[in-house]
């Protein structure tokens, strides 16, 4: 307290919140604090985060090319998800979403890649601690609705968002697969929502982008079995 030049209610204060959050463990028998597991846990997240993006270097820099639109990677964080990674679009589709910045994994299609391999249970809590908010005119709102997009993203191994979190602008959403066939991050590419009537656009934006997650998936060591499908015509 005397290196902070906080009085001791403000530094407790400050200490009973770092502790409820798991930044700092209490000792009951010295009366001393350690590290908390949280610190351990996103210094985990931090860790494998920059794994991926090295795996994810050359992928991306190939979709970019591709698909000429802004593209984001996110990974997920308990109950929100981190964008670890963005490219630009040339055509300057504007995303409001930057390196570092968390939402809500209920929040917009890179949420709903997250969520679509986690039992109803997991769902439900996260239904619960982070309730589904309008954003647009579009957004899903409707709790069962959203459930039957994430068994959607399941079967097609993407998902589609049509102006649900910024008016103007589609999301596709697809994942990516670690050795042990879980979804460990999101490929998310922006596009502007006018092209979502030219099917075959539309189409080969989520060849383009499920053959990315593929790539990237099987340099994490997937086996195959979580793939994506990725080649079934959107509808």
């Amino acid at each position: 307290m005397d290196l902070t030049d906080l009085n001791r209610s403000t530094a407790r204060r400050l200490i009973a919140v770092l502790e409820r959050r798991g930044f700092l463990q209490g000792d009951t028998v010295t009366r001393r604090y350690r590290l908390g597991l949280r610190l351990f846990e996103m210094g985990g997240i931090v860790s494998s985060s920059f794994s991926l993006k090295a795996a994810t270097a050359q992928p991306l820099r190939n979709l970019a090319k591709q698909l000429n639109a802004t593209i984001l990677l996110a990974v997920g964080s308990e109950d929100r998800f981190v964008i670890v990674d963005k490219r630009e679009s040339a055509d300057m589709v504007w995303m409001p979403s930057e390196i570092g910045m968390t939402r809500p994994l209920t929040h917009g299609p890179i949420g709903r890649i997250l969520m679509s391999d986690m039992g109803d249970d997991r769902v439900s809590e996260l239904l619960d601690t982070s309730p589904l908010e309008r954003s647009t005119p579009h957004s899903i709102v409707d709790a069962d609705r959203f459930r039957a997009e994430l068994a959607k993203a399941a079967e097609v191994g993407y998902t589609i968002d049509i102006e649900e979190v910024v008016e103007g602008i589609m999301g596709i959403a697809a994942p990516i697969i670690d050795s042990n066939d879980s979804i460990v991050a999101a490929l998310c590419v922006g596009l502007p929502a006018t092209r979502h009537a030219e099917g075959e656009y539309v189409d080969a934006a989520i060849s383009h982008l499920t053959s990315a997650c593929a790539e990237i998936s099987r340099g994490l060591g997937c086996s195959g079995n979580g793939l994506a499908h990725g080649s079934a015509a959107h509808g």
